[in-house]
Parts: structure tokens; sequence; C-alpha cells
């Protein structure tokens, strides 16, 4: 089977950052952190809806080869491929953080993508990220990441992809439940 056309990284990302303050990304760190919200999140989300939201709702009627349909398969393709690594090889799965100008590696920008998938289902989302909900701290963990200012040591990072994993079997059966 042969790999179906998309864009490539730079200009998937030329493409997001394109589309302006109307995309909820605009770098691939980004995107990673959105469809790994997306991948471990509470509720089941309708690609449709976020890739709607990520791509715009026009690009989904795109023509075959069109800028807009490579687009879609390129951000798909990542979906796919991080969904894969999390469900059958777990210990291969990293977030995609890019170097921190001090050093380490810098969780802004996808931490800004995983924050605004959240919005997605902020309902679905609130038994963890309400501090004030037992199953907080689930979530918690990943506070140095997603709220950190500072660079995250590469030795700090498979904690934090153990995190994400956790937090991804936390909401199983919940994301499951949702897909009915």
């Amino acid at each position: 089977m042969t790999a179906k056309p998309m864009l490539d990284a730079s200009d998937l990302e030329a493409y997001l950052r394109a589309r302006g303050r109307a995309a909820p990304v605009s770098r691939l760190d980004a995107l990673d952190g959105y469809l790994t919200a997306v991948l471990v999140g509470p509720k089941f989300i309708d690609p449709q809806i976020w890739l709607g939201q990520l791509l715009g709702e026009r690009t989904l009627l795109a023509t075959e080869e069109s800028r807009e349909h490579l687009a879609i398969q390129a951000v798909v393709h990542h979906h796919n491929r991080l969904s894969e690594t999390m469900a059958q090889f777990p210990y291969l799965y990293r977030p995609q953080l890019p170097p921190h100008r001090d050093g380490g590696l810098d969780p802004m920008f996808w931490s800004l993508g995983f924050l605004a998938a959240t919005r997605l289902a902020p309902r679905a989302w609130k038994s963890v990220t309400n501090p004030d909900k037992p199953e907080h701290a689930a979530f918690q963990t990943l506070d140095p990441m997603l709220f950190g200012t500072e660079a995250i040591a590469e030795a700090d990072v498979p904690a934090q992809a153990k995190a994400i994993l956790d937090l991804r079997e936390h909401f199983k059966v919940r994301r499951h439940r949702s897909m009915r």
C-alpha cells in the first residue's frame, strides 16, 4: 500500500500559521499537544469537529490533491501515528517538544495546543481540571508541562509521557462510553 500524499512538516506548519487566529494552533508542537488531548481526553470527539476547528470547516470539503486536502492528510497521519504509538508502543511515546533557548525542552506551545483541545469538551474535562475534585491528581502530574514557565529537562520527559498515558488510561472507559 502506498502512502497517501500529504503536506510535509514545514508545509503543514506554514498552513497552520496562515490560518492565523482562526486556528487553535499554529505550530507542530502545539498540534501534537492538541491531538494528544483529543486522544487521551474523557470524551470521544468526532474528527469532523476537531479537524474543522484545526483546519477550517470548509477544508473538510476540499477536493483531493488540493492543498487543504493534503493538510487534512498530514494532520490525520499525525493523529493516527500518535494513537498507534500510545496504544501499541506506549514505551515509545514522547510529547513533541522543541529545544528551549535556555536548554532543555520547551513545553509552552505543546501545552497551549493541549489546553485548546480540552475546550472541545470542557464539562467532560472538569473532573480532572478542577483542583477541588478528587480526580484532579490524575491531571496534576502534568502541571509542570501544562502550566510551568520553565524548560523541561529531557530526563523528565519520560515521566511526563507516562502521566499522559496514565490520563489516557484513566479516561479509557468514559471515552469509549461516549462513542455510543
